[in-house]
């Protein structure tokens, strides 16, 4: 009886271990992690861009004539007074300036006479050689004289003018955009423009819940695919105060400064404005987030070999970045990769 007892001992010990539970082991979660370092973030709205130049004329004939030569071509530098066109001009503008001329110079030769004569007068009557009224007739004479060369050099700038009709000057320094005129036509209509490539202007169209974070003096860059990976850097002037009840938009006035004249009116491109910046603040992509809902955001970290899930408070937001200015600090282990399958203090093992 005591031999069937020590065999059925080991028996009842190996029927009471199959009974217990196992302890279940959480096995890691691989994941992959990125270390956020303090960056600089913007707040950006793109536009559609064209550029005007902030000073443009459209060059015409003061008179008709024929087109003798065009001195210019579209894309010329050009300074104020250059000769852009030169037409034909009528003999007897030329005749007319050489009878002005001469009739110039001859008022000018009796008004000289008529000084010296007055000179002399004074000198006399001073010492009493002359009359009063003899006088004032040198007086009269003398001023005569002056009045009929004023009237003689109107005569001659009108004739000068005339003659130099001819020649069509620039206006200001700048570029050549257009040039209609054509040798041999007769000059009817624009001949040509120029527009100052100091300074480029555009009017932007932007959605109206931008409205709130526009300032003049807000910097901008310029892109066109005439200069591939060229930017060009400028800054809002002016905006309206208002939204447009029509089409929900906003205008702004922006301006870019451009030495090397590379930028033309006519231009397209797209602007990009720079509506508000943080600096020294983390930046996070949004695939790292975790979110239920628009106002509720969330981050996955690893602290101690665990999951650990923080709320996060959303800054401003570029395209797909993120600036976070609460929960996250500079150094801390963010998971980038399988953050969707954490849960607060799941065990993880960080793999590259």
């Amino acid at each position: 009886m005591k031999r069937n007892a020590c065999l059925l001992l080991p028996v009842i010990l190996l029927l009471l271990s199959c009974g217990q539970p196992e302890e279940i082991v959480e096995k890691p979660i691989p994941v992959t992690v990125i270390v956020p370092e303090l960056q600089v973030i913007s707040s950006t709205v793109v536009a559609a861009c064209r550029l005007e130049s902030s000073s443009e004329a459209i060059i015409t004939a003061l008179h008709p004539g024929r087109i003798l030569e065009v001195v210019v071509n579209e894309g010329d530098e050009v300074r104020e007074g250059d000769v852009l066109v030169e037409l034909s001009t009528d003999q007897q503008y030329s005749s007319a300036v050489s009878a002005s001329s001469a009739q110039l110079t001859a008022a000018r030769t009796l008004a000289s006479n008529a000084g010296d004569d007055l000179l002399r007068a004074e000198r006399l009557r001073a010492d009493g050689a002359i009359s009063e009224s003899e006088y004032e007739m040198a007086v009269s004479v003398s001023a005569a004289s002056e009045a009929t060369v004023r009237q003689a050099l109107a005569v001659y700038e009108n004739a000068r003018s005339m003659e130099e009709s001819g020649k069509i000057l620039a206006p200001f320094s700048g570029t050549v955009t257009r040039v209609w005129a054509r040798e041999g036509q007769i000059a009817s209509g624009p001949l040509a423009s120029i527009a100052d490539s100091g300074i480029m202007k555009s009017e932007l169209l932007i959605a109206g819940r931008h409205l709130k974070y526009l300032t003049e003096g807000l910097p901008l860059v310029f892109s066109t695919s005439h200069y591939p990976g060229v930017l060009f850097h400028g800054e809002v002037i002016s905006f309206s105060s208002s939204v447009d009840p029509v089409s929900g938009l906003v205008s702004v006035i922006v301006q870019l400064h451009e030495g090397s004249g590379r930028l033309r009116s006519g231009m397209t491109g797209t602007a990009t404005i720079g509506l508000e910046t943080s600096e020294n603040t983390v930046v996070l992509p949004l695939l790292v987030l975790l979110h239920e809902d628009e106002s509720s955001w969330e981050v996955a970290l690893v602290r101690n070999s665990e999951a650990e899930i923080v709320p996060v408070k959303i800054g401003i937001v570029n395209g797909t970045d993120f600036e976070i200015t609460q929960g996250i600090e500079p150094g801390d282990s963010v998971i980038f990769l399988g953050h969707h399958l954490v849960a607060d203090g799941s065990p993880v093992k960080v793999v590259r």
